[in-house]
């Protein structure tokens, strides 16, 4: 049972997991526990446990039971090795099924209401009952059996043949053991022998078939054979007239693979495969991978118009699909249609018209390609690719021979996707024609092609190439306000051309986000972090399993109050041999890969787990902000397994506040802008991350319904030194503000800065200044040190700070709630005020107006809550407003005469706090 159960755990991280290893799966699961109830029925009838009937007629139907599924399972596996598809056929699959639940309710039947008729007076089984345990398992064999021999038939290739007759064995080898173990009770034939079968079954497999006997593993469609059985069916039935067969080529997938990598001619392939398989289903027919970067479809149509139609929708589903995963290249498709009842109905003549079809079309293609623009970029006018693969070595190697030192130079402009969404494709087509025409300046004696979106690839031998490169960085990031970066390899000749492409580019992406350097060549230290990064992928896994990645977290402070509010959980990879991983090490590792969903899901579980345990132990908690990729969204419902944790830990939703990258809302707008919703539903808070980290999109602030803009720790750069941070800054909190949006800055490491961002109203401040990302346990350390300290707010009074923050106190707070009035600025003096226990008045927040005004009175700042408290007039006069603001809506004011001067004065209720009955006022006053 132990090996089985392995062999189960194997089967999805080994193979292309599909509907085959699931019935295999199955097989496996069914054969084990079979094998459970054969142990508890030997060890009644050895003596080793008590034998009663009641136990005995119990674990012989069970076994009867067990024995049927694996019957039904192993017959279904083979019918998916062998593409018979009675599986997939909610009809056939119950009518192949019918014999073995007959069978099990007869044994039922008879265990209830005859069980002498099951088992002798000394509790022995009988021959009806060894015939419900042997006869369903024979049926299916002959039946499997029949089903292999029918795979081997019709099958031209010898290996797979060779698969049919392996797993034929299967359903004799159960048959024959198994009457073995019923005549032969001392030896248990039956286990031995089929637990060794599919020892070797696995190992064959896994080792040798799974991509090669039916499935292709790229393409994810299933092989010839299926296809040939339909249009044999359709022969038989005589609607021929009614189909066309439809051969699909994609034109240049080598091309693809050399210029590109092989990795994104695997995803090309997989794209148009998934497509074929949409158009076939469209046309209620057929499809399979016929081989290489050529695909068949069976359409049902009697029209030849409507295929063409069908054909044509192909190239466009093809072409939406590569733009969606971020392509480099979509690519092109040639197809030809044939129908069915042609050449005398010999599918073989048939594919031979499809394929001259095919052929002339392609010929046709390559003559226009090489007449017309196949060498040249038709948005910058410079060679591309093409160009780039034919030509660029033998430029480099005259170099060499010249004594020169060339080099493979990736070029790329970052932030591409982010520029044009802000200023439209028409004027990034612009940028880069800008961009061309200098390169081209720059580089004039070398080979230089636009490779594919924002890259430039550039073949060139100058002594000065860093300066050069320099020179033009420096040029568009004052004109056009965009980052140039290079990634630089030298070449010597030993390695291919495109193995020196892909140094250059895996030089430009070891740059990451550090916008300060422009370029970066291929030297050792970029080839170890390559291979650390396969580090990651390698331990990834066991990382998770043995605790290696641990949630870190990095305090959230409250402008108003200076308490700790929140805190951010960061992922952290402490690693047995490089030591702690910071998530831009891995992070874009996993994305890639798609395996960052594992992650997130990971450290938020640790998170909710956390919160739970504090929580059971009545120790203090804060609400905990998590981070989620764009690739979330893509690989699974981010929302639902979310919800699962939360619930399985009995979390209320407002201590997970959900961050989405800025960057993330373009990927697939209308799925985040449905998750947000749901997450709404459900109480949760989402944030927006990095704002303006790159190219913002205002567009998106309307579009998506974000509680609070998180913005980038980039504004805050060069805040001593340049006057025009502080406004940038204040733009941004204001119009958050007017959008009902909340706010954080990232990044605050110095005082001036907590101050000033307090001054302009953004709500809460993150960064070295108040804590760096810190290990669970020093995080919950400093809680309790923070709650000591009464410098912990409490996650009941998140409301109340919430509406107190909302408050714009950059415009007049009165007139302001929809975005209108006078803009004060900080010219008008403001301040909340907060009317405590015993009617204490406490300024939780006063402008730099505010404070001017005071001083000029010749108060104290500092001293201001005691002075207002012991001025019984003004107090009182703040007390009465208070009282008039609850008892009307809107806003109250009132002229008063103050050290000889009149100023109107007006304040307004804001909200009070659950916990303390604290009540809190906005309140403004000018001179009359």
């Amino acid at each position: 049972m132990a090996i089985l159960l392995t062999l189960v755990a194997a089967l999805k991280p080994i193979t292309n997991f599909g509907k085959r290893e699931k019935w295999l799966a199955a097989s496996l699961i069914s054969e084990t526990l079979y094998f459970a109830g054969d142990a508890a029925d030997n060890l009644q009838l050895g003596g080793l446990v008590p034998a009663t009937k009641l136990g005995l007629l119990f674990t012989g139907s069970y076994k009867v039971l067990m024995l049927n599924c694996v019957s039904i399972a192993v017959f279904f596996y083979i019918d998916q090795c062998g593409e018979f598809s009675l599986a997939d056929n909610k009809k056939k699959r119950f009518a192949v099924m019918a014999a073995a639940i007959i069978s099990s309710i007869l044994e039922l039947f008879f265990a209830i209401f005859q069980p002498d008729w099951l088992l002798t007076p000394d509790l022995r089984p009988t021959f009806l009952y060894n015939v419900f345990l042997l006869a369903i398992p024979l049926l299916y064999s002959l039946a499997a059996i029949a089903l292999a021999i029918n795979g081997v038939r019709q099958s031209t290739s010898k290996n797979v043949r060779r698969f049919y007759l392996m797993t034929g064995c299967w359903p004799i080898l159960l048959v024959v053991f198994g009457a073995l173990d019923v005549l032969v009770k001392e030896i248990p034939f039956y286990a031995y022998v089929i637990t060794a079968y599919l020892l070797a079954l696995a190992v064959y497999q896994f080792t040798t078939m799974v991509d090669n006997v039916s499935l292709a593993s790229l393409s994810s469609l299933k092989g010839r054979e299926k296809l040939k059985a339909a249009f044999d069916s359709i022969q038989k039935r005589g609607q021929e007239a009614d189909y066309f067969l439809v051969l699909v080529d994609m034109n240049g997938l080598q091309s693809i693979n050399d210029i590109y990598g092989r990795a994104t001619g695997d995803q090309v392939l997989w794209i148009v495969a998934n497509a074929v398989e949409k158009m076939a289903g469209d046309g209620e027919g057929y499809s399979c991978h016929y081989g290489g970067d050529e695909f068949l479809a069976m359409v049902k149509s009697s029209d030849e118009s409507q295929v063409q139609e069908l054909i044509s929708h192909l190239q466009d589903e093809v072409a939406d699909a590569a733009k969606k995963a971020d392509l480099p290249v979509v690519p092109q498709l040639v197809a030809a249609a044939v129908r069915a009842d042609m050449a005398e109905g010999q599918l073989t003549d048939q594919l031979r018209i499809a394929e001259e079809k095919v052929y002339n079309q392609k010929q046709d293609l390559d003559t226009n390609l090489q007449t017309g623009n196949f060498f040249i970029d038709k948005v910058t006018g410079l060679p591309n690719a093409n160009y780039f693969h034919s030509f660029a070595q033998a430029y480099l190697d005259q170099c060499l021979a010249d004594g020169l030192k060339p080099a493979v130079v990736m070029i790329n402009v970052t932030g591409m996707q982010g520029y044009n969404n802000r200023f439209g494709y028409a004027k990034g087509d612009q940028l880069l024609k800008k961009l061309a025409e200098a390169l081209k300046k720059a580089f004039s004696e070398d080979v230089l092609v636009r490779f594919a979106e924002d890259n430039f690839l550039l073949a060139e031998a100058q002594e000065d190439l860093g300066q050069r490169l320099n020179d033009l960085a420096k040029i568009f990031s004052i004109q056009e306000g965009v980052s140039i970066r290079a990634g630089i390899c030298a070449y010597d000749g030993k390695d291919a051309l495109m193995s020196t492409v892909d140094k250059a580019k895996r030089a430009l992406r070891y740059l990451k986000n550090d916008r300060s350097i422009v370029s970066q060549v291929y030297n050792q230290e970029v080839q170890e972090s390559y291979a650390r990064q396969d580090y990651v992928l390698e331990s990834f896994q066991e990382a998770l399993d043995k605790g290696w990645i641990k949630p870190y977290f990095q305090l959230e402070s409250r402008s108003l109050t200076g308490q700790v509010c929140a805190a951010e959980a960061l992922a952290r990879w402490e690693d047995p041999k490089y030591g702690v991983l910071g998530p831009d090490f891995f992070v874009g590792i996993l994305e890639d890969a798609h395996l960052v969903q594992n992650l997130d899901l990971y450290i938020i579980r640790q998170v909710c787990q956390m919160l739970a345990d504090r929580i059971k132990q009545a120790q203090p908690v804060i609400p905990i902000s998590v981070n989620l990729s764009r690739i979330d969204f893509q690989i699974c419902d981010i929302f639902a397994e979310i919800e699962k944790i939360r619930r399985s830990y009995d979390l209320s939703s407002s201590l997970l506040k959900i961050e989405i990258l800025e960057s993330t809302v373009a990927s697939d707008p209308q799925i985040i802008n449905q998750t947000i919703a749901k997450f709404h539903e459900q109480g949760y808070e989402v944030w927006m991350d990095d704002f303006g980290s790159g190219y913002s999109n205002l567009n998106n602030l309307d579009e998506y319904n974000f509680d609070l803009l998180k913005i980038d720790m980039i504004f805050l750069k060069g805040f001593k030194d340049r006057p025009q941070v502080k406004t940038l800054l204040a733009i941004v909190v204001d119009m958050a503000k007017k959008l009902g949006m909340h706010t954080l800055c990232e990044g605050v490491e110095t005082e001036e800065e907590s101050a000033f961002l307090r001054e302009i109203g953004c709500e809460r401040q993150q960064g070295y200044l108040f804590s760096k990302p810190i290990p669970m346990a020093d995080f919950l350390a400093r809680i309790d040190q923070e709650k000591a300290n009464g410098n912990l707010e409490n996650p009941a009074s998140n409301p109340y700070y919430n509406r107190i923050s909302q408050v714009n106190v950059l415009a007049d707070p009165m007139h302001s709630a929809s975005g209108s009035g006078r803009a004060a600025g900080i010219k008008l003096p403001i301040a909340i005020i907060e009317k405590q226990k015993g009617d204490l008045l406490h300024y939780a927040y006063m402008n730099r107006s505010h404070e001017t005004f005071l001083q000029s009175l010749g108060y104290q700042v500092e001293e201001w809550d005691q002075t207002v408290n012991n001025l019984n007039y003004f107090k009182s006069v703040l007390l009465v407003m208070m009282d008039q603001c609850r008892e009307q809506a809107g806003y109250v004011k009132r002229v008063e005469a103050l050290s000889g001067q009149k100023f109107k004065m007006e304040m307004s209720y804001l909200t009070t706090d659950v916990p303390t009955s604290n009540e809190a006022y906005v309140f403004t006053f000018e001179e009359k």
